[in-house]
């Protein structure tokens, strides 16, 4: 089978813009041809180790593997039946194809890349909005194929406003904490862990501290910041910002900057900044090299590689750090990408740990490892490409090999290891017996994060609007009102001290409403009185139809839909927001409400069983959602974080091992009460099963993607006689190894 690929010509060529825009077309890549050279290095290894290949795997067998690998779940007892069926020769690289560019696709390697890249919804505290950003671009990232190069390079140059570029999560993931995300770049996308040398030279790897800081410089201008540098800032208040005169006092300057924090609290955590920042050593250095507290030049260290200076070209240190890490020629970039994608369908990497690499590591198979370097670099970084081939190796199709592998354990590949599913690939196949089409996005999800952007948008552009002199007059409004509140708080204080004294809760209580009230009313006094003097700017740029001349185009659309609604040109910033918000909830409520129709039409909902296909059709729409739609990472007691998905503060840390919870949750959790639903498509695929033995089989081939042995269904057929009987082996089924490893 061959699939053409394209190159696209890179700016480190130093071509013009209008040639480097352009595709080169290269050779078409033969997978099948690939693959085989893949299988010959690795049949050679294991002939040289006297060991012998596994057998190929049924088509059963790899038809489940191929799916959880691919797309994150198993397949449905339809895709299953169809592929089974199916007698061509090349149905196994056609399903391959057509699982690369799917929906499932996008998901499942969403959850793959949260885990490496530490993603959460909050990034850090109060940054939904970026969290939503960066979710999207990732998935963006995903669906469009980006190549890998590119997608790190992106995300080590990122800058700018979270709705307009949501890489900078990568950055507002660790906020302001240059050098630990300096620690996190090189284990991740460069398998090398300098953490230790944070703080003193390696205790056992070639890197020495000032190796570190000289590496960390090149991000230690990247800031996260309010989004306001540049701006004439009233006095007292700093971030970059100039500064202006005119208050009377220095308690009065001081409160106008508490004022203007409160201002742009709502868009801490939604710009990245870069600048020429320079880092200095700590007061307390230990070596002799330099002394405590110079600046250190960016440089990759010579025991990383030749080029040093990479910014000597004239890039920035910044982008030329991105360049020389995405490099074709860095030691390590290229190896640790593919490494790390062998690992995911193979269970192993040919290199172990995939993220701590020395310069004493040896491959089990160097051949191979230099032979996948040459392959991810042959197609030109195109991850799907890539496991393309690896899919259609006789190496990725052999039965899967069951024993389990002693620490440090070489291991050379007669089959992929047989592994247990992760957290999302169990939850994601529930989903998959639960509904239809399960693979699609989720609209509320999508809804959630547009909204959470709409909201920083708005607030970002109102505050624009405003010149410095307003700015710093509506912050006066803010400074006079929290002087007046301090006071509040103040005997509040007294209050509450008084109170924990006598042991009286009732005025404890009260003592803590007064201060939390205070935060809530200059919350919305800033939205009264700060973003509504832009957000009136913008209706009156509206009403003189100046508005698409003069904002952002997204924005001018947004408010031109409230002020064509009845009195919308009254309505205030916050009421606004909400109708826009309005807006949106209607158009999905009517999308759902018709999509609730047809499938109530169709399944013939009676008034018997109304309210079950109520709780169906709104678990379809809210609960029972891909892993990758919902809250990232899921909270505690979640399904989900039961069976080990990662919480996402270190590196890849999820945990596939077995506990008495997950049992209990099998056992009595709502999932399996979920799909006794007699709507969900497990349920009405064992309505249709004409007797018991067709029942069995229904089981299995939805679960298992296969049909019952004779002694299976013999075991089975006098259980599954009723739905309690069926609801028994249902039960049965999901708590065997057989569903939740993939083989």
């Amino acid at each position: 089978m061959k699939f053409p690929l394209f190159i696209t010509l890179r700016r480190s060529l130093c071509l013009p813009a209008a040639l480097a825009a352009l595709p080169l077309a290269v050779p078409a890549l033969d997978v099948a041809k690939t693959a085989a050279e893949i299988d010959a290095l690795v049949l050679k290894k294991l002939e040289q180790e006297k060991l012998a290949p596994n057998a190929l795997t049924s088509d059963d067998v790899f038809l489940r593997r191929v799916y959880l690998d691919t797309i994150g779940r198993i397949p449905t007892l339809k895709e299953t039946q169809d592929f089974l069926a199916d007698t061509a020769a090349d149905k196994r690289a056609k399903l391959i194809d057509h699982l690369l560019a799917s929906d499932g696709y996008v998901q499942h390697h969403f959850n793959f890349w949260a885990d490496i890249l530490r993603f959460k919804n909050t990034l850090t505290n109060g940054g939904n909005a970026a969290g939503a950003a960066y979710a999207e671009w990732i998935k963006k990232s995903l669906a469009e194929n980006k190549p890998y190069d590119q997608f790190v390079r992106e995300l080590l140059t990122a800058e700018g406003k979270t709705y307009e570029n949501g890489a900078v999560g990568f950055y507002i993931r660790d906020y302001n904490m240059q050098l630990d995300n300096m620690a996190v770049t090189t284990q991740v996308f460069l398998g090398t862990q300098m953490v230790c040398a944070q703080c003193h030279d390696h205790p056992f790897d070639k890197w020495s501290m000032m190796d570190y800081y000289q590496m960390a410089a090149h991000t230690y201008g990247i800031q996260s910041t309010n989004g306001l540098v540049g701006r004439s800032l009233p006095t007292g208040y700093g971030n970059g910002g100039k500064k202006s005169g005119g208050m009377s006092s220095r308690e009065d300057r001081v409160m106008l900057g508490k004022a203007m924090t409160e201002i742009l609290r709502p868009l801490r955590y939604n710009n990245v900044i870069h600048n020429d920042r320079a880092l200095r050593l700590p007061h307390d250095y230990p070596y002799s090299d330099a002394k405590p507290k110079d600046v250190v030049k960016p440089f990759i260290p010579a025991s990383f590689s030749k080029e040093g200076d990479v910014a000597a070209s004239g890039k920035s240190p910044v982008e030329g750090y991105a360049a020389w890490v995405t490099s074709p020629d860095n030691p390590r970039f290229t190896l640790v990408i593919a490494n790390r994608l062998w690992k995911k369908v193979m269970g192993q990497g040919v290199i172990e740990p995939v993220d701590e690499l020395t310069d004493s590591t040896v491959p089990t198979n160097p051949a191979l490892m230099s032979r996948l370097e040459g392959l991810m670099k042959q197609v030109n970084y195109d991850m799907k490409a890539f496991l393309r081939v690896l899919m259609n190796s006789e190496t990725y199709q052999r039965a899967s090999h069951n024993k389990e592998l002693a620490l440090g354990e070489p291991y050379y590949f007669p089959g992929p290891l047989m592994r247990r599913m992760s957290a999302e690939q169990i939850w994601d196949s529930l989903v998959a017996l639960y509904k239809p089409q399960s693979d699609k996005p989720s609209l509320e999800t999508k809804l959630d994060y547009e909204n959470l952007l709409t909201r920083v948008r708005w607030m970002d552009n109102a505050l624009y609007a405003l010149s410095d002199a307003e700015l710093a007059a509506n912050a006066k409004k803010i400074a006079d009102l929290q002087k007046k509140l301090s006071a509040q708080v103040r005997q509040a204080q007294i209050d509450l001290a008084k109170a924990q004294e006598a042991k009286d809760e009732d005025a404890i209580r009260a003592a803590r409403r007064v201060v939390t009230q205070q935060r809530a009313t200059i919350n919305q006094a800033v939205e009264d009185i700060v973003f509504e003097a832009g957000y009136r700017k913008f209706v009156e740029l509206a009403k003189a139809g100046k508005l698409k001349e003069q904002a952002d185009p997204e924005l001018a659309k947004e408010i031109s839909q409230v002020l064509a609604s009845k009195n919308g040109d009254k309505l205030s910033f916050d009421d606004a927001l909400a109708a826009i918000q309005k807006i949106r909830r209607t158009r999905l409520n009517q999308i759902e409400e018709v999509q609730r129709d047809r499938l109530r039409e169709s399944l013939k909902v009676s008034k018997d069983n109304a309210k079950e296909f109520s709780r169906y059709a709104y678990n379809c729409e809210r609960v029972v959602l891909r892993a990758a739609d919902l809250r990232q990472p899921a909270p505690n007691g979640h399904f989900l974080r039961e069976f080990g998905q990662a919480d996402r503060e270190l590196i890849e840390n999820a945990n596939k091992e077995a506990t008495v919870g997950q049992a209990l949750m099998m056992l009595n959790g709502e999932q399996f009460e979920n799909l006794l639903n007699p709507f969900t498509m497990l349920s009405r695929s064992l309505a249709r099963a004409r007797d018991a033995s067709e029942a069995v089989d229904t089981l299995y081939l939805s679960l298992l993607s296969r049909k019952a042995t004779a002694e299976e269904k013999k075991l089975l057929a006098s259980v599954i006689t009723d739905d309690s009987g069926k609801a028994d082996a249902l039960w049965s089924l999901l708590n065997t190894k057989q569903f939740l490893f993939i083989q």
